[in-house]
């Protein structure tokens, strides 16, 4: 497997990430609104692309509006590579770069793919709130920003 890196995404970045968004998102006003929450992340130098080796898998839109502790507010990876730990590796990635103690994430309760992901990565569930998407409750998550890898492999201390 190619070294999974993150750069932080430009200008010239935004039709790329847009694209991995439109490839699971087909509805065009989400895709509108999407469009403008990458832009304003790229200005704001909170999107960041996922990349293996120089090619560009996936993007992740990372900052500290979550009661001043680390958000990933979204992260999308190219269908290809999903169910390869390249999910995991980001999330380390994003917590030796984190400035708070925490890293959160949330995730809706019927995406039980990325729930998997984010107890295997070694975030704890942190509770749920309705009423954003009808039916769908939203799951929140957090992990220490840096996990001893000893106890994630094999549980012991």
């Amino acid at each position: 497997m190619d070294v999974i890196r993150l750069r932080k995404a430009s200008d010239k970045d935004k039709a790329v990430a847009v694209g991995f968004y439109n490839s699971i998102e087909q509805e065009e006003e989400v895709s509108l609104y999407r469009e403008e929450k990458i832009a304003k992340a790229i200005l704001e130098e909170t999107c960041y692309i996922i990349l293996a080796g120089h090619r560009a898998i996936g993007f992740v839109i990372f900052d500290y509006r979550f009661f001043d502790q680390g958000w990933i507010e979204l992260m999308i990876l190219d269908e290809a590579c999903r169910g390869k730990g390249i999910g995991g590796k980001v999330f380390d990635l994003l917590g030796e770069q984190c400035r708070a103690e925490k890293l959160f994430t949330s995730t809706n309760r019927s995406n039980t793919r990325m729930q998997k992901a984010l107890a295997k990565a070694g975030f704890s569930f942190a509770g749920q709130l309705t009423g954003l998407d009808e039916g769908d409750p939203e799951l929140f998550y957090y992990r220490l920003r840096l996990l001893d890898k000893r106890v994630l492999m094999d549980g012991r201390d």
